[in-house]
């Protein structure tokens, strides 16, 4: 396949109009929930990467691409003091700033990355962590261009709801996908960069648990006729227990890295 083949499976059609604005409406949610979670990023494959190949030293330049609220960028502050972040959403970094207070020679920027690093090997580490940033080969090649090091990627490959399943089966058709379903974007990633003449490598890990959601929750994820939204709810509403409606999880993530030096 041609490399720009690969490419159309990088697009998405939640990623369309004013990004900014929609980012901006998503801060507050997407900062509680994740501030909710007690998982510990330590544990993270991004971050056992890092320690067992010791990919990351003191002096080594960070650049964090869509950072969002700054979670990976308050691990990354473990291993260096020389950290970039960078994200389309003003508001996104209002909270990445609350977060990331106590780390010193922090560099948050606002704006369209690609606009903001064209310098060649400026960082040792560019990451780029869920994020739609990142959706052509021009992207990719700027990540590489970029850096002098390493170049990682981390996105959701699948992810199983059982209460979502039962609903599947219910109405028997399949829903929408979550945005975590992506195991197209993993595919094409390593494509494009093997492509480009690298030697990516791609690694997987299972997280699994249970949450619990409202009713509505469920709902505002879940593109249905008004005649089956009547039938989901009255299914949720039967399995309510205090408000709630518990669920198991099971998510699978991918991490590509790269070596720019391996070509």
């Amino acid at each position: 396949m041609e490399i720009k083949e690969f490419e159309k499976m990088l697009a998405s059609d939640r990623h369309q109009g004013n990004m900014e604005q929609i980012w901006d409406e998503k801060s507050s949610w997407f900062f509680h929930r994740t501030e909710k979670s007690k998982e510990k990023f330590e544990n993270r494959l991004v971050f056992r990467l890092i320690r067992d190949r010791v990919l990351l030293q003191e002096n080594s330049h960070i650049l964090d691409i869509g950072c969002g609220t700054g979670r990976h960028l308050l691990e990354f502050s473990k291993y260096s003091s020389h950290l970039t972040g960078t994200d389309i959403s003003s508001k996104m970094l209002t909270y990445a700033k609350e977060k990331l207070e106590k780390v010193s020679n922090l560099h948050l920027l606002h704006g369209n990355w690609m606009e903001l690093f064209s310098k060649e090997n400026e960082y040792d580490f560019v990451f780029a962590s869920m994020t739609p940033a990142i959706s052509l080969v021009e992207h990719i090649e700027r990540m590489c261009f970029i850096s002098r090091k390493y170049c990682m990627m981390e996105r959701f490959v699948s992810h199983v709801d059982s209460v979502r399943e039962e609903i599947q089966a219910m109405l028997g058709r399949a829903l929408n996908r979550l945005h975590q379903n992506e195991k197209e974007y993993s595919y094409a990633v390593w494509n494009i960069v093997w492509n480009l003449g690298y030697f990516p490598e791609i690694l997987y890990e299972t997280e699994e648990y249970e949450e619990e959601k409202t009713v509505e929750e469920y709902l505002e994820q879940i593109e249905c006729t008004k005649e089956e939204e009547k039938k989901i709810r009255e299914f949720l509403k039967s399995r309510e227990k205090n408000g709630k409606i518990s669920s198991f999880h099971k998510i699978r993530r991918a991490v590509i890295l790269w070596d720019i030096q391996e070509r």
